[in-house]
């Protein structure tokens, strides 16, 4: 069995869906409480907060979208902070437990604007439909060659004056392992077993994506601005702000 992302995420849906989404011992499904949960979506809201005003203080300070689109949404998290800024929010994860869970917990929370897709390559997504596409700390854990082929189906369902809010990982001492371990057949299994773990317990995968050929990809679309915010959570990323022409 060689590595792969969608498996691994899909386990951690099924058996630890806020772990998976923020890797913390709180999130644990053994530890999860009224409390935790939340902090969980009080994370959400918080890290939304900082994503509208960064657009507004360096893309479009009158920026207000109708419909946004949340790739790698999990259980939600920032789906539903998006969805208190906007009339519709669709979310798309690979996970069927993922978005299981996040329908469960949209309707307990009586938000009704949202819409869910399960999609391994957003293939369902069609052209200049949302005013807001964003994703934050996704494509890391999918293959480049398979991520950049998504992000030109985010980049074509962004309406034209859009506004794109996509997070990358590019640099990490790591990134070589991964890239050499995932072609390796049991290799998750073996890494399991000296670990002391079950056989079949999922990994988060890491990828680093290079920048040049993602803000190629930007230019082709008529960028001309941008706004970047690098990041560091183990390994170091890059936040892009930019306005579809």
């Amino acid at each position: 069995m060689f590595e792969n992302s969608d498996r691994d995420w899909e386990a951690y849906g099924a058996e630890n869906p806020y772990y998976g989404v923020i890797s913390n011992e709180k999130f644990l499904n053994e530890n999860l409480s009224e409390e935790s949960k939340a902090d969980f979506w009080l994370s959400g809201k918080n890290d939304i907060d900082v994503v509208f005003e960064k657009i507004k203080e360096h893309i479009d300070p009158s920026f207000q979208p109708v419909k946004a689109l949340d790739f790698g949404c999990g259980v939600g998290r920032l789906l539903f902070a998006i969805s208190t800024r906007c009339e519709q929010a669709t979310g798309v994860d690979v996970s069927p437990s993922m978005l299981a869970e996040a329908k469960r917990e949209a309707a307990k929370k009586s938000i009704d604007n949202v819409s869910f897709i399960e999609s391994h390559d957003c293939s369902e997504l069609t052209a200049n439909t949302f005013c807001l596409v964003h994703s934050y700390i996704v494509f890391q854990h999918i293959p480049e060659e398979r991520g950049y082929a998504i992000l030109d189906k985010l980049l074509a369902s962004l309406r034209s004056g859009g506004v794109g809010v996509l997070h990358f990982t590019f640099s990490n001492s790591r990134f070589w392992y991964w890239k050499l371990i995932r072609k390796i057949p049991f290799n998750q299994q073996l890494r399991n077993l000296i670990q002391g773990k079950p056989l079949n317990a999922p990994h988060m995968q890491m990828n680093e994506y290079d920048l040049s050929i993602i803000m190629r990809k930007l230019w082709s679309l008529g960028v001309s601005n941008c706004h970047v915010e690098l990041t560091d959570h183990g390994v170091l990323g890059a936040i892009v702000y930019f306005k579809k022409a």
